[in-house]
């Protein structure tokens, strides 16, 4: 079963492996397999890494904008990006590689995340103030806080058992997050390269986009319960030590994933205002 995020799926999990299952292991070969605590510590590594590297690339982001060449961040932002999405690629198909691409992938998406913040931040600026150079950190903090707040809440909520998600569930959302791609890479198609002038609900601050932003947020956060399903899964079933990278190497994609949705829809009801 395929999860939402395409660095935790089932057949990862299922694969055959050396070790036991985790209630044939003795004492001393439960060392060797899977654990919460240790995925919780690497995928804890991870984020300190991207969110080190979002702090490092905000300083030297800033004074581009402040100079007036806010379009110099681009090519780091593609660039990062780009790496970013050949090293998913690559994980996705050698999970153990995890452990030495997790925490280069984690530079780059803070790289991404302080290029984009900026972006969006100036946005506001730009529209609020005209040719003002304050800029609304605000609005990255309760990002951040929001992100983070979600992703205890999922965790709480699947540790207590109240939310389940059941194959079919699973799969339903994974071919919505699907639609959504589909639909990113429409636009990028249609209007980047026809300039058909489609709708664009990424940037629209209209009911709709909003709507599109609530939902976008809801499919990244039930995307967070999937992970955690997912962990779970291999823990039991014993799985080699080494799933413990790749489990916390998708947890970072999906946080990444809900940071940016969700400053891109307080940006579109600021906007409102």
């Amino acid at each position: 079963m395929n999860a939402g995020n395409p660095m935790l799926r089932s057949s990862v999990f299922d694969r055959p492996v050396d070790a036991p299952k985790w209630d044939e292991l003795g004492a001393e070969a439960k060392s060797g397999a899977m654990t919460i605590r240790g995925t919780a510590i690497k995928a804890g590594f991870l984020l300190a890494i991207c969110v080190g590297t979002a702090v490092f690339a905000w300083e030297k982001f800033e004074p581009m904008y402040q100079a007036g060449n806010i379009g110099t961040m681009v090519p780091w932002m593609l660039g990062s990006m780009i790496g970013g999405f050949i090293l998913a690629m690559i994980v996705s198909f050698k999970p153990r590689t995890a452990a030495f691409l997790g925490p280069i992938y984690a530079a780059l998406q803070g790289v991404v995340i302080a290029a984009f913040s900026l972006f969006i931040v100036a946005q506001m600026a730009g529209t609020k103030q005209g040719a003002a150079l304050a800029l609304n950190t605000g609005l990255i903090f309760q990002a951040a806080s929001l992100t983070f707040g979600i992703a205890a809440a999922a965790l709480i909520a699947y540790a207590t058992g109240v939310v389940r998600l059941s194959p079919t569930a699973m799969k339903v959302i994974s071919v919505a997050i699907g639609g959504v791609a589909i639909y990113a890479m429409g636009l990028m198609l249609l209007n980047g390269v026809f300039n058909m002038g489609l709708p664009n609900l990424w940037v629209s601050n209209s009911p709709i986009g909003i709507g599109f932003s609530l939902l976008v947020v809801g499919l990244a956060s039930f995307t967070l319960v999937m992970n955690y399903q997912e962990i779970d899964e291999g823990v039991k079933t014993g799985q080699p030590k080494s799933m413990e990278w790749y489990g916390a190497f998708a947890l970072t994609v999906t946080l990444v994933w809900l940071y940016i949705e969700i400053l891109r829809l307080l940006s579109k009801l600021q906007r409102r205002d």
